[in-house]
């Protein structure tokens, strides 16, 4: 029989959209005028912001966080079955995640797949964008941030725009992950105990790290190895990495 929390995962992307909904409606993140602000600094005709690492499983792909790109042109780039021959999602690895249409090769932009692509996003309006892409610590590759002008970026305003745009997108995530993490029923204070025994901690560790008592810290593992479904406390450890309840840096 699955698991209370892999029963709740079998709905994992069907919360997240849900959850979104609600958050642009009410979350400061959300705020349209967080962008407008900073395209004063560093001007581009779009943006976006996808993907969310909820559970390690996929179930955060493609969720458009929030974006001002053509919608029609989102749904026929998406449509197309042409984003695997983009050469932006093809060539970007964890080690370089930072990629801009101008710094593609001459010849990878010769083939008919990429040439259809291009004559998509012109019919769209869709400029050549620079694109930014999020790696798990599996290295999985789940989400983008994006920004599109006509002219290129430069070298310069890539790197704030990386900075900047990545900081942004983990704002944007926060919310849906941790309503995710109340709704599979983990609390704060084990997850960080799971979080921190990942690290190599003891229960004395996390006691003195935590400001409460070791057999406080036990309880708490328990409690997250019972709703966990878990054999241990370190198939617990390995299960919350695996589902990515724990908060390690993107």
């Amino acid at each position: 029989m699955p698991s209370y929390v892999r029963t709740r995962l079998l709905t994992a992307r069907e919360f997240a959209v849900e959850e979104l909904a609600k958050l642009k409606v009410s979350h400061p993140a959300y705020d349209q005028a967080v962008v407008e602000n900073f395209r004063r600094l560093i001007p581009f005709d779009y943006y976006f912001f996808a993907g969310v690492n909820l559970d390690r499983c996929h179930a955060g792909d493609n969720i458009l966080l929030m974006s001002d790109m053509p919608p029609s042109g989102i749904e026929a780039y998406h449509k197309s079955g042409l984003v695997q021959a983009d050469p932006l999602v093809t060539r970007v690895t964890p080690e370089q995640p930072i990629l801009a249409w101008s710094d593609v090769p001459a010849d990878a932009l010769e083939s008919a797949d990429v040439k259809r692509l291009v004559a998509l996003l012109e019919q769209h309006n869709i400029p050549p964008r620079l694109m930014i892409s999020l790696w798990n610590a599996d290295n999985t590759f789940y989400g983008t941030v994006g920004f599109a002008r006509r002219s290129p970026f430069l070298p310069e305003e890539i790197a704030v725009l990386a900075w900047w745009g990545v900081r942004l997108h983990a704002a944007l995530s926060e919310p849906i992950l941790e309503g995710f993490n109340q709704q599979i029923g983990i609390t704060h204070s084990e997850r960080k105990c799971l979080e921190l025994a990942s690290r190599g901690a003891t229960s004395d560790d996390i006691a003195r790290q935590l400001g409460i008592s070791a057999e406080t810290v036990n309880s708490h593992f328990k409690s997250a190895i019972k709703k966990l479904a878990a054999k241990s406390r370190t198939h617990a450890i390995a299960d919350a990495m695996r589902l990515k309840l724990e908060r390690f840096p993107f």
